[in-house]
């Protein structure tokens, strides 16, 4: 634990935290105090989603943390036990961590309803979507190679720097914007209600007739009976 303290005061007395703390007064902090550092670390990371980012980030509390009820409520009440894990995680690994929350912003998928899958608009906006997400992975790809690959600015003209910024930002706004065209579908609540409305009258529809073929070959059936 020792260890632990140590390690989340000496990152977090560093750029960009510079809280000035020291191992007695850091143990000392009230839960308020203790939940304001963990927004800031957070806020580091991805300051849009603060309060989604361990969830997206796949933080795991300890073992001894295992019961998820107990881990939120630590986490409401800035228990110490709670807080101080989170901070050291994130702190280990502030810097993946940011290129995570920046690739959740482009890759998250859009959970439609399966009524509205049924072809038109809203299933072709959702393959673009798609596709465009796996676009993003292969341009990011290739800028993590390159950047890794040993070449230096000098050796890419402004030109070609130029057109592969554009092509990235022109990717990142196509896929802003259908991002927001399938999740503001006009009226969509009630767009869904019907669906499932249809649905159901649909399913109804079959079962009757069913049943009217049924009692049609039980009505022949009696009269063949009958003229015997």
């Amino acid at each position: 634990m020792s260890k632990q303290l140590t390690f989340i005061v000496e990152h977090l007395n560093k750029d960009p935290f510079k809280k000035n703390v020291n191992l007695i007064t850091f143990d000392s902090l009230g839960p308020m105090q203790l939940l304001e550092i963990l927004n800031d670390v957070l806020a580091e990371i991805d300051p849009k989603r603060m309060f989604t980012l361990l969830g997206m980030l796949k933080y795991k509390p300890p073992g001894n943390m295992s019961d998820l009820s107990s881990f939120r409520q630590g986490l409401v009440t800035g228990s110490k036990h709670v807080i101080h894990p989170i901070l050291h995680w994130l702190l280990q690994r502030i810097t993946e961590l940011k290129k995570r929350a920046y690739l959740a912003r482009f890759l998250v998928k859009l959970e439609v309803p399966a009524e509205f899958l049924q072809g038109g608009v809203i299933t072709d906006t959702c393959h673009q979507y798609e596709e465009l997400m796996e676009g993003f992975k292969t341009y990011h790809k290739e800028c993590e190679q390159l950047k890794s690959s040993g070449f230096s600015t000098a050796e890419i003209s402004g030109k070609d720097i130029g057109a592969m910024e554009e092509e990235k930002d022109q990717l990142i706004k196509r896929v802003e914007l259908l991002k927001k065209r399938v999740e503001s579908v006009f009226n969509h609540q009630r767009m869904l209600e019907l669906a499932r409305h249809l649905h159901v009258e649909q399913e109804r529809e079959e079962s009757l007739a069913q049943q009217k073929n049924q009692l049609m070959i039980w009505h022949v059936q009696l009269s063949n009976l009958q003229a015997l």
